[in-house]
């Protein structure tokens, strides 16, 4: 049976049948499934397909922190940072990549603002802290993230990592015991009031001199600068090359393979309400720069504005995402961030999606 058929069928009969459960989790990144949850999109688009959808942090006891980045339970929908997704499908379970969204930078390198440092060339034979997890049971997507990002950006100055000193800065304990959230606004506003959300051992190690450098994010680099303490040498987001963006991405929606199988009305439903919400977003930016902070770690409107300015926020798979992902797929392999290789290629299936756009048509 076609995806089409299997939808209508299961969709015919949901009215007679107890809703299918499924659980959902999304990253504070700029996903259009963020908003789809905030304007209530989400939930509506999964009572048509006769489901019921329990956000992932909403278990008590922790217990949604793991299966996060794990994609553990079943049936579980991921929307957010490629690392844990790609490290799931090669090493932990059957997924299957139904959409992604291109809307993440490269990043920063940052120094103290004091520092006789003004290029990247300036890092050879300097210190570069490097964060690491403690957690044995979830991939280290922290510091792959800035792994990557500095290994592009020591290329741009002529350098490799051999000509810097990596300074390995043990991370905190990564799994903050906070009250169970019944959406990702609850969860997020919960880290910002403890000021965690970026209490990371690299920028102490930077303030303390330490270490010379360090790979940040932009809502992070923001604050950093704003503190008049640190400067950026080297901002990745500027550059034309496209691959200079993927340390965290090209973001990804997957979801289990079996359940996909067995419910595809349900995965179609929830890539509707992102579409819906990519669509809005794209036609309403300053808008969408208002609340993207209350789901994100940005923070303020008019950083959320700068972000989101240029980027179509509709999922997708097309061409260049995939091969952003087995770049950065990649990356992890050959440093030993995931033990097993897959295809990409065979990963993702277009037709929840096709299916998605064509029934928002009628």
């Amino acid at each position: 049976m076609t995806i089409l058929t299997d939808a209508a069928s299961a969709l015919a009969a949901s009215s007679s049948t107890t809703p299918t459960q499924v659980f959902y989790t999304i990253c504070p990144v700029l996903v259009a499934s963020n908003i789809a949850v905030e304007f209530g999109w989400l939930d509506e688009e999964f009572k048509r397909a006769g489901a019921s959808a329990t956000y992932l942090r909403s278990l008590a006891g922790n217990a949604g922190w793991l299966p996060h980045y794990r994609h553990s339970l079943t049936p579980l929908f991921r929307d957010g940072g490629a690392i844990p997704t790609i490290w799931a499908k090669a090493d932990l379970t059957d997924t299957t990549l139904i959409a992604t969204t291109a809307t993440q930078s490269g990043g920063q390198i940052v120094v103290r603002s004091d520092a006789d440092l003004f290029r990247i060339e300036d890092l050879r034979g300097k210190r570069i802290g490097l964060g690491i997890s403690s957690n044995p049971e979830r991939i280290d997507f922290s510091r792959a993230s800035a792994h990557f990002g500095l290994q592009q950006a020591l290329k741009l100055g002529g350098l490799a990592l051999a000509d810097v000193e990596i300074v390995d800065l043990q991370q905190a304990a990564d799994a903050p015991q906070l009250q169970p959230a019944a959406r990702p606004v609850e969860l997020w506003s919960q880290l910002k009031a403890l000021g965690r959300e970026h209490a990371d051992p690299e920028v102490q190690a930077l303030r303390d001199g330490k270490v010379d450098a360090i790979h940040s994010s932009l809502a992070r680099t923001r604050k950093l600068v704003a503190s008049g303490q640190f400067k950026v040498i080297l901002d990745l987001s500027t550059q034309a090359d496209w691959t200079l963006q993927i340390a965290n991405g090209p973001y990804t929606n997957a979801v289990n393979t079996a359940f996909a199988k067995a419910h595809p009305e349900v995965v179609i439903a929830f890539l509707r309400a992102s579409i819906r919400a990519g669509r809005w977003i794209n036609a309403n930016r300053a808008a969408a720069a208002e609340i993207f902070p209350r789901v994100s770690f940005l923070p303020n409107a008019q950083v959320a504005a700068h972000a989101i300015a240029q980027h179509d926020f509709v999922p997708a798979l097309p061409a260049q995402n995939l091969k952003g992902l087995e770049i950065k797929k990649n990356f992890l392999l050959t440093h030993g961030y995931i033990q097993n290789d897959f295809e990409v290629q065979q990963w993702a299936d277009g037709s929840y999606l096709a299916e998605a756009l064509r029934s928002l048509k009628e």
